[in-house]
């Protein structure tokens, strides 16, 4: 027999080397190298999301996959191939062939998945991997045994190793350009790139039979045999491979879905920033770090209630996120912004140089957070207030820490808002010292240790007296008499203020009741009391109690209690104008003073605060005002009393000035109740002329 060759451009002969192929198994290596391919892939693109030993693992998968793609592909192609000459193999190196496959492969893979964002790093690995095909399929060729020998075509050769490493390097591109999306162009690339060069090379194979010679046969059915034998043993490894990669797809979904539940457990909804619990773990985290000077800043927003009311919660939301905003701004790369809930924002920053330093950054977050906002074409101006702690103090914990900022900010809002307040030991002292006040305060309404003084009231030009202003005092086992001052906040924080307002109402009333009829007795209200929609019904219980007349009663209010609810404040006061108690308006000119509320409620009388009683003496601008407001209350039909009146000069220039009354410490301390009775006496004797303490 002689050589049988086949040339590119030889259409006989290439029909007759054609014809040489069996259909099916052709078609078998076909389906198998596509399978293989996309497994490939799909492999590929786990390798690079992976990291550490887990993408060794995949990778090293990648690889046998590799190899057992292109090895099975190449004999059950050559199984169909059947030149009319009994065809065997070398055992060892038909199994050298798919380690030679394992082996040239990994270089081409080990650059594209740790070098992915390389450019062009899909050339340089798609000649490699092309290379890799070349080097397995000439092994397994050289593993073929017949009675005669064979050569090849060098520029068929030569084009067979060009095609695989084109496709392979094409394959390669379409798969990084793919990223996560299903790999069907690069899966078709690839087995392009396998079978072209395969069947390319085996166009150029040349074949010298000889007679004679025996060998063991795969011939016939057996060959088919051995061609199932191989598919069914390349698609286990490539289904397991398969099954294994979609298992680790469904731990990395897991895995993802618990970073994701990890981020929304430490993370804020709204503006992404850290919740408390993200801020614990860092404070945490701060606290193992030996010589540390942290400082951590708790910023309260102002005026975001009249903002909410105003405009509704969606653009308060958007405020907020402007306002994380803008403190990123001021951070520096190691600095945490959090919002652990409510209004606030934290700061905390590992090392700050010095307490000036710290207090210098916190009075910029104030001026920067005090800026107009534009949100939806609405401009707005809220403001803020700064909570620090710094140095020592910031390294006692996540919970001291956050409780010590909460303190200080607590104290910069009752400075007056925009202020910047650093914490101190004291602080904390002075909060539990009102914690334990308040918890007493409350042992204290039950046991009545509560007592009520009066200050005498008198008219200011013959000095008649006209009724007493009951003032409420804690008489503490241990600290002694405590002023309302100090008191009042507690009960209102604590929601005692009603309770002692009703005890302070029917205490007053009944001590009133054994007074001659045309004395009045005044009672301060809250302006929580004034919220409660039951007040009037309160006030009424305790006049029917008591039995005391209502005109002798007169209720003071605030100007701040009347301007931060007018509608439910304007239903409170009409119903008790129509218990007939009488309305008066304390410490006037000290608040939010104004016309409007003075005409729309009926109020009997004007109270000039005690700080313009006190420089009237003195001050010509305290004369002015004080001679404003005596006019103002003429003018709108009210009485004016002054309070703290203590010398004859500020009385004297009262009388001048036309006020109606006046109470002060001149004319009479606030006195316990026994001591009302032997006052009423002296004032008897005296025709109800003022006896001056």
């Amino acid at each position: 027999m002689g050589e049988l060759q086949v040339g590119p451009f030889d259409l006989p002969r290439l029909l007759l080397w054609a014809s040489q192929f069996s259909v099916i198994l052709v078609a078998l290596a076909l389906g198998l190298c596509l399978i293989g391919s996309y497994a490939v892939m799909i492999l590929l693109r786990r390798a690079v999301t992976l990291r550490g030993l887990r993408r060794v693992g995949w990778f090293l998968a990648l690889c046998l996959s590799f190899g057992a793609d292109v090895w099975a592909t190449h004999f059950i192609a050559m199984l169909a191939f059947d030149p009319g000459i009994p065809i065997f193999y070398n055992a060892l190196r038909t199994v050298l062939s798919i380690i030679v496959a394992i082996l040239a492969a990994m270089p081409a893979f080990a650059l594209l998945i740790w070098r992915w964002n390389t450019r062009y790093i899909w050339a340089l690995s798609g000649v490699i991997l092309g290379g890799a095909i070349a080097a397995m399929h000439f092994v397994g060729m050289s593993a073929m045994e017949l009675c005669g020998s064979f050569s090849y075509k060098s520029s068929l050769v030569v084009a067979s190793i060009i095609m695989g490493c084109v496709f392979a390097a094409l394959a390669l591109r379409a798969k990084i350009r793919a990223r996560t999306e299903r790999p069907v162009q690069a899966c078709l690339m690839l087995a392009a790139s396998i079978c072209g060069l395969h069947f390319t090379a085996m166009a150029g194979l040349v074949l010298s039979p000889q007679q004679g010679g025996q060998a063991i046969s795969f011939a016939g059915a057996n060959k088919g045999s051995l061609a199932i034998a191989i598919a069914g043993v390349s698609l286990l490894l490539l289904i397991t491979l398969l099954i294994s990669a979609t298992a680790d797809v469904k731990l990395a979904e897991r895995e993802q879905e618990a970073k994701r539940l990890w981020h929304l457990a430490r993370h804020d909804d709204l503006t992404g920033l850290l919740n408390r619990r993200g801020l614990y773990e860092q404070l945490d985290k701060l606290a193992e770090k030996p010589g540390a000077y942290p400082m951590l800043l708790s910023i309260g927003l102002e005026r975001l209630k009249s903002v909410n009311d105003l405009f509704g919660r969606e653009l308060v939301e958007q405020l907020f996120c402007q306002a994380a905003q803008r403190l990123l701004t001021l951070l520096q790369e190691k600095d945490v912004l959090a919002l652990p809930g409510g209004d606030e924002f934290v700061v905390l920053r590992a090392e700050a140089p010095s307490v000036e330093a710290a207090s210098f950054f916190a009075q910029e977050v104030v001026a920067l957070l005090s800026a107009p906002f534009v949100v939806e074409g609405v401009t707005m101006q809220i403001g803020a207030s700064v909570g620090l702690v710094c140095g020592e103090e910031a390294k006692k914990g996540a919970e001291t820490l956050l409780n010590a900022a909460d303190i200080a900010l607590r104290e910069a809002k009752a400075a007056g808002g925009g202020q910047v307040c650093l914490f101190t030991p004291e602080m904390s002292a002075r909060l539990l010292r009102c914690h334990q006040l308040e918890q007493e305060f409350q042992n204290a309404l039950h046991k009545r240790e509560v007592l009520l003084f009066f200050q005498p009231l008198y008219d200011c030009g013959g000095l008649q007296l006209r009724g007493f202003e009951a003032l409420a005092r804690w008489q503490h086992p241990i600290r002694g008499l405590i002023g309302p001052d100090e008191f009042i906040p507690l009960a209102e924080a604590g929601g005692m203020i009603n309770a002692l307002g009703d005890y302070v109402l029917e205490e007053a009333c009944r001590a009133a009741l054994t007074w001659p009829n045309d004395l009045r007795v005044a009672v301060n209200l809250s302006p929580i009391q004034l919220k409660d929609p039951a007040l009037p019904e309160r006030v009424h219980a305790a006049l029917v109690r008591s039995g005391l007349a209502p005109c002798r009663l007169e209720l003071e209010l605030t100007e701040g209690a009347m301007l931060e609810q007018t509608g439910q404040v304007q239903a409170a006061l009409a119903a008790l104008k129509t218990l007939g108690v009488g309305l008066a308006i304390d410490d006037f000119g000290t608040g939010y003073s104004s016309l409007s509320y003075l005409h729309r409620f009926s109020f009997e009388r004007l109270k000039i605060d005690k700080s313009f009683t006190r420089e009237i003496a003195a001050s010509q601008d305290a004369q002015i005002v004080t001679r404003a407001i005596i006019g103002l209350g003429a003018a709108l039909g009210m009485a004016v009393l002054a309070e703290g009146v203590e010398t004859e000069a500020q009385l004297n220039i009262l009388r001048k000035a036309g006020c109606g009354q006046v109470q002060g410490f001149l004319l009479g301390r606030p006195m316990p109740e026994a001591d009302v009775g032997p006052l009423l006496a002296r004032v008897a004797c005296t025709g109800g002329r003022a006896v001056p303490a």
